[in-house]
């Protein structure tokens, strides 16, 4: 058997799943109106936050966020992008994947270890793609460690589970992968991150980030992006105490964090990350929350960071994403899901310039007759059954992922807001490890106030992914 150095990162990260592309379908539904609108180019990448997760990610999804406003914003993860058409531009990045597997005598799997690297092509500076290439080599080269340790961990483990008083051995496992959070002509962003299983309840998870210039190829400090970075520094840290007292941080905290435990879990070195809604810090599992809460993102929107002194070199031009969790909130006492359509965050849908109250639920089963629904509620007012009626396919054999997206995309008739839901579908075929072939889709609506919500075309992949050469 193949036997491969087992890669540790310093800060343990968050699952990142494969996704193959689906067919696409821009037809609008019969009666409804069809809207010139140019698709987002999101093709299918390894690093999809949550595509078929079912185990430790799958549990922090659940947990219900809440913000006032855009400028009081939290998500668990940091949004994967999708980026321009690869002939007009020039960044694009592919993953370098090396699965090995150890076997017990009798063939059961006892560790698996998966690593996926980034490799950035840049069309026509080839030299300055080599620099970030050689970059993110020596990077993992530099957690990588001998892995016997936990084999013969492994070893013992499923020998143990095989004796009179045995139990279901799980298989001992290593995660490692990576999505780019922002690719343009001016940065390249990298979320490297690392599942680690070694036995017990859960396995560890957490995030460590790489950001470069795209036109130097330099690996980027935080203390370098502002023209003044003691203020920046400062002020980004009040900026985070006042998120960490709204609604949406208070029930996922271990209480009213100090300055000094937000600038502990979020200001180190490799915490923070450009990406299309802004520049996100990280709180690692554990930091600032309990396990259940997951990874945590503080958000700075980039207009907050411009007024803190941004240079104008990392300064943000291009269409705005931001990835949101469905809502899951039962009652404590009965334990009945909560859909009242309170919103948990507020987006200027339409494009008028009043941001909408928003309140997506995941799907809602009645425990009393098992029926199950979709709610998606836009100021007080729930489209869920246009969200039903607009995903055929999660009758059949597909299930709806546990973020949707909101952005602006582009159009002829000038700037369109839009958000996409994001569904999985199982197909029939399977890779090389005889697992079905799952393919993400994404499902674009707009929204008017004179005609609600309105479904405009479905794409390949997931917009919140980088297209992929």
């Amino acid at each position: 058997m193949k036997k491969k150095s087992l890669i540790v990162l310093f800060a343990a990260s968050v699952f990142a799943l494969s996704a193959n592309a689906c067919g696409t379908d821009k037809q609008a539904p019969s009666g409804q109106e069809q809207l010139e609108i140019s698709p987002i180019d999101g093709g299918a990448a390894d690093g999809a936050e949550g595509a078929g997760s079912e185990g430790d990610a799958a549990g922090n999804s659940e947990s219900a966020e809440s913000a006032g406003s855009s400028d009081t914003d939290v998500t668990n993860d940091v949004p994967d992008e999708s980026i321009k058409d690869q002939a007009a531009f020039p960044v694009s990045v592919t993953f370098e994947e090396n699965t090995d597997e150890i076997k017990a005598d009798d063939g059961t799997v006892i560790f698996t270890n998966s690593v996926q690297r980034p490799v950035v092509h840049i069309e026509g500076a080839d030299e300055i793609a080599e620099k970030i290439n050689a970059d993110l080599e020596t990077y993992y080269a530099a957690f990588s460690t001998d892995n016997s340790e936990t084999l013969n961990l492994a070893k013992e483990d499923y020998a143990a589970s095989q004796g009179e008083d045995g139990w279901d051995f799980l298989g001992y496992a290593t995660d490692v992968s990576a999505k780019a959070t922002r690719l343009d002509d001016s940065i390249i962003s990298f979320q490297i991150t690392l599942y680690d299983f070694t036995g017990g309840a859960h396995g560890n998870y957490g995030s460590a980030c790489r950001n470069y210039s795209a036109k130097t190829g330099e690996l980027l400090a935080l203390d370098e992006i502002a023209e003044d970075s003691e203020a920046f520094h400062a002020t980004a840290l009040d900026y985070m105490i006042n998120l960490a007292n709204t609604p949406a941080y208070q029930g996922r905290l271990f209480g009213p964090p100090s300055k000094t435990d937000l600038d502990d879990a979020l200001f180190q070195t490799d915490h923070w990350i450009f990406t299309k809604s802004g520049i996100s810090f990280l709180a690692a599992p554990y930091a600032l929350g309990p396990y259940a809460s997951g990874e945590i993102a503080f958000m700075m929107p980039y207009e907050k960071a411009y007024d803190l002194g941004l240079k104008e070199d990392y300064r943000y031009n291009d269409n705005f994403v931001e990835e949101r969790y469905y809502i899951y909130e039962y009652d404590p006492e009965t334990f009945e899901p909560v859909v009242d359509g309170t919103p948990d965050y507020y987006f200027d849908l339409d494009g008028d310039g009043t941001e909408e109250g928003l309140a997506f639920y995941g799907q809602v089963v009645d425990p009393a007759t098992g029926e199950s629904r979709y709610a998606f509620y836009i100021d007080g007012k729930d489209y869920g059954d246009v969200i039903k009626d607009s995903l055929p396919a999660i009758g059949e054999n597909g299930y709806l992922e546990s973020t949707y997206a909101l952005y602006h995309t582009d159009a002829q008739n000038g700037d369109v807001p839009a958000f996409a839901v994001l569904l999985t579908v199982f197909g029939e075929e399977l890779d090389s490890d005889g697992n079905p072939i799952n393919s993400p889709c994404s499902y674009v609506f707009s929204y008017t106030k004179e005609k609600g919500l309105n479904y405009l075309y479905r794409d390949e992949g997931f917009v919140t992914l980088p297209a992929q050469p």
